[in-house]
């Protein structure tokens, strides 16, 4: 047994899903279905008893038979019809879903493409109690379905690739229900070994899965593989072109477009542009051209202030100076080794995708951006020079991933070629 499925299995029996079905039920009536009882086969629960946060400390001193999403019901759960409906409603209020709603093919829209998944009975628990506890996370992933769906629709995928597509979409985070809930918070630090149980979200969505025949293995591999990317650069597996899966790539880029452009916010179709450029090798070309919907001109930028200017400067001289140490650096690395040949390709590819977006970082001064000249080439450049710090960040956060050892900080000697770099990266951004 590999870390990853050792860490989904033991986040299957964690308590924070425990904590959000018990607070659930202090909301709205949760009640047992059937006898719930623990292993030892001692009855816990009897059918027809009201669950709430009373129960939480009980019951989570047993593992449950049978699991707690197969013994709960509850009042106006997800169903078919609701997703649909909820659909329908996000399409109308968000203004970039607006732009795919009259989308269909063969007769079938985005919403009844969702009228048909298929929805187990603990699954559809599983997603009330998304709807109800985290509803970010449930509304991010219907957007992640309909974006999923219609890009199933502009490569003319039939009826029931569409519904698989839909449905691993939809089901794409469910894994995240069981992650420790401050690891979501934005301000919230995490320590490496918290960083994988973040990342191995995935496995334990396919797991959940798994268990339940009306997902097929496609189904349960496009939620496995919807962190992985075609340079190799994703997780769990590092899987690259020709080993990852259609459904995967899409679900991936969904989620770009999902987290990208926020309803209402102003640039937010320039970010997404701004993020895909310089992620061509990740996502691949084949996908972006159907997204252009979502970042057609905005008639409308910020203003770039005097202090923009400055900070846009400040991360330039950030970007060049990251950029200068690797070109120093990387004639030390073993090219054998399989981390540093991984920072190699992510760091090369990066240099080239920032130059071909155009950012010379060879150039000083404001001349390079047009400051001056045009608001829009200002407020693109910023942009670019954002999304390429949050793209070191992330290569930074893979190394550490992949290669422990590269995380710890310890002032003798570094113990691998890499953690050198990484602490003057770390100091300079």
């Amino acid at each position: 047994m590999n870390e990853s499925t050792s860490l989904a299995e033991s986040q299957l029996s964690d308590p924070h899903y425990l904590r959000s079905v018990t607070q659930m039920g202090d909301a709205r009536p949760v009640v047992a279905n059937r006898d719930i009882l623990a292993a030892s086969g001692m009855k816990l629960i009897s059918a027809g008893m009201r669950i709430d946060s009373s129960l939480y400390e009980r019951l989570l001193q047993h593992k449950l038979v049978p699991p707690l999403d197969e013994s709960l019901s509850t009042e106006d759960a997800v169903t078919r019809a609701s997703l649909a409906e909820s659909a329908e409603r996000m399409m109308q209020q968000d203004t970039r879903l607006a732009l795919i709603q009259g989308s269909q093919l063969d007769g079938v829209t985005l919403p009844l493409v969702l009228k048909q998944l298929p929805l187990n009975p603990a699954i559809a628990f599983k997603l009330t109690v998304m709807r109800e506890t985290k509803a970010d996370l449930f509304q991010r992933s219907l957007y992640v379905a309909l974006v999923s769906a219609y890009i199933g629709m502009q490569l003319q995928m039939n009826k029931n690739q569409l519904v698989d597509l839909a449905t691993g979409a939809l089901l794409h985070d469910i894994g995240m229900l069981h992650v420790d809930p401050r690891l979501l918070e934005g301000d919230y630090k995490m320590t490496e070994a918290e960083r994988r149980h973040l990342y191995v979200h995935t496995v334990t969505g396919g797991m959940i899965l798994k268990a339940y025949p009306e997902y097929r293995q496609k189904v349960v591999d496009a939620v496995l593989q919807h962190h992985e990317r075609l340079d190799g650069s994703g997780y769990p597996r590092g899987l690259k072109a020709g080993e990852l899966g259609q459904f995967g790539r899409i679900i991936g880029i969904a989620e770009v477009v999902a987290s990208r452009s926020a309803t209402g916010e102003v640039g937010g179709g320039s970010k997404l542009e701004t993020m895909l450029k310089l992620n061509q090798r990740r996502y691949g070309g084949d996908l972006v051209p159907f997204l252009k919907v979502f970042y057609r001109e905005e008639s409308e930028v910020p203003f770039c202030s005097e202090i923009d200017k400055q900070l846009a400067q400040e991360k330039m001289a950030q970007i060049a100076a990251v950029f200068s140490a690797w070109e120093k650096a990387r004639s030390g690395f073993d090219s054998s080794d399989l981390t540093c040949a991984f920072a190699s390709e992510r760091m090369l590819n990066l240099k080239m995708e920032i130059v071909d977006a155009g950012l010379n970082l060879d150039m000083n001064g404001e001349d390079w951006i047009g400051f001056d000249e045009d608001a829009r080439a200002c407020f693109d450049a910023r942009l670019l020079l954002d999304e390429t710090l949050w793209q070191l960040h992330s290569i930074l956060q893979e190394i550490k991933r992949r290669c422990p050892a590269v995380a710890v900080e310890d002032p003798v000697p570094a113990a691998h070629p890499l953690s050198a770099w990484v602490r003057e990266v770390e100091a300079l951004l």
